[in-house]
């Protein structure tokens, strides 16, 4: 107990092993699950023609950012990214007004390279990291595609509004952590 150890902030599950905790990442991460369920909804409140291209785009960006994290010399702090494109993201969705889809395709652009730079393995073997990076980029993928379904079949008014109050929860985190980050502490 007294002989210093690695620190590692990404550390895998106790027990989950490679694959099952790069699957479980983008849930236990509140930012990237923030980033990626805002995505979503304003993905699928787009309309079909931003699901058929934003979709993809966050999956391989999502990848892109695990490669470029994983590589990264300097370890960078990717909260602030998060919080700020599931910020954009959840204003669309609030105010219910319709992302044209390039800027729902360039909003899952950065969430995804967020979440991939966020979710790269600190230290490892190479053969874990690509188990757990697919795992991440899978389990973002199906996260992505399942509540950008369930906003684009948002048909009834409740479902709309559902939406909406879901948009406004996560604006509200988004905004309280970037009020936190930025304000001058005493």
């Amino acid at each position: 107990m007294m002989v210093p150890q690695v620190a590692q902030a990404h550390g895998s599950i106790e027990g989950a092993g490679d694959f099952y905790g790069g699957l479980l990442h983008p849930f236990l991460a509140p930012p990237e699950l923030l980033a990626i369920i805002a995505s979503g909804l304003l993905i699928g409140r787009s309309g079909l023609a931003a699901c058929r291209y934003a979709i993809p785009t966050l999956a391989c960006a999502v990848g892109a950012g695990l490669v470029l994290g994983w590589s990264a010399i300097l370890a960078v702090e990717m909260t602030t990214p998060l919080a700020l494109a599931a910020f954009v993201a959840a204003v669309f969705v609030t105010t219910g007004l319709r992302a044209p889809s390039p800027a729902a395709v360039a909003i899952a652009l950065v969430a995804g390279l967020a979440v991939g730079f966020d979710a790269a393995p600190e230290t490892g073997a190479r053969m874990s990291a690509l188990v757990g990076g697919a795992a991440t980029v899978l389990a973002s993928a199906a996260l992505v595609t399942i509540t950008a379904a369930l906003a684009l079949r948002a048909e009834k008014h409740w479902q709309r509004v559902a939406a909406q109050i879901a948009g406004s929860w996560i604006t509200a985190s988004a905004v309280l952590y970037l009020a936190f980050r930025f304000a001058p502490h005493r």
